[in-house]
């Protein structure tokens, strides 16, 4: 299957004049088709999905309140009459699950069993997640919504360090997923992803749990769109770092000969790797040594 994307709309919001006297940028947001009835909305570095049905439409994540508002009246226009009817998390994280509310008044908003767990633990250091509405309806390990004849099904692919109520939402019609944070297509994995003992593991563990579901199209919360062999790769990624390093302890080198000596070079014209390789090399090396010890 070919993956091609066709863009059905383009919007460009002009800076209001208060935003232009303080000198800030409009936001970049647009539509595009990425199969079907399946569209890609992008916010800036933030992307989300919905699908559209006869009965409705099945929105991921509502991103920010202010992008929530603008691509309310965007489906209203394009799609009339059909209502947002579901909004699914992918995560708890504030610059992916805020706005909700925004859709309650025709949506049920539905998350992992972990979600409000986690809000609650990361609310007192961050007042940036009073904009984020708990699930009105949860689920353990997979669920499948209905609407209009077609289907999406949520997945908890497992517990990780970057979140704990993670959900894949897998469009089986549409033989696409979207995934946010820990998958993404010819991209180094964020400097925070192991962070605080993340395990390797869970994350290879995880992103197997996507590869097992059958979809054509890799539809990621941050960049580009690729296909399944990307999230083979962007796995691959993690294996290679894990057993790199861990030989390189062995060796007994240190962290700045592992760094120097270019371990992970193959993925040097992958996106973000400047920034984010070496600092994945030393999050990977204080874990695994850690587990040595």
């Amino acid at each position: 299957m070919t993956c091609r994307l066709v863009v059905l709309f383009v919007v460009v919001l002009l800076p209001s004049l208060a935003a232009a006297q303080q000198g800030q940028k409009p936001p970049v947001r647009s539509i595009t088709q990425v199969t079907g009835d399946l569209y890609r909305v992008q916010n800036n570095q933030h992307y989300t999905v919905f699908l559209v049905t006869s009965e409705g439409i099945i929105l991921a994540d509502p991103i920010s309140a202010d992008l929530s508002t603008w691509l309310k009246a965007q489906l209203a226009e394009k799609f009339p009459n059909r209502p947002v009817r579901y909004v699914m998390y992918s995560h708890h994280h504030q610059d992916h699950a805020s706005g909700a509310a925004v859709w309650n008044d025709t949506a049920e908003v539905i998350g992992h069993d972990n979600f409000a767990a986690a809000v609650k633990a990361a609310a007192p250091q961050d007042t940036r997640y009073a904009a984020v509405m708990l699930p009105e309806s949860t689920y353990r390990d997979r669920r499948t919504i209905t609407l209009g004849g077609r289907r999406a099904d949520l997945i908890h692919p497992g517990r990780m360090g970057h979140a704990p109520d993670f959900t894949v939402l897998h469009f089986p019609a549409e033989r696409a997923v979207f995934v946010v944070d820990y998958v993404a297509v010819r991209t180094v994995p964020g400097s925070n992803t192991l962070q605080n003992g993340a395990s390797i593991a869970e994350y290879v563990n995880a992103i197997e749990a996507v590869e097992a579901l059958d979809f054509d199209i890799a539809v990621p919360g941050h960049g580009p769109i690729g296909k399944k062999s990307d999230v083979a790769d962007h796995r691959q990624y993690f294996e290679r770092l894990a057993e790199r390093v861990a030989a390189a302890i062995k060796a007994g080198r240190t962290l700045e000969q592992i760094q120097a000596a270019q371990i992970m070079a193959e993925y040097k014209d992958w996106i973000e790797y400047d920034e984010d390789n070496d600092i994945n090399i030393a999050n990977a090396y204080k874990n695994l040594s850690a587990q040595r010890r």
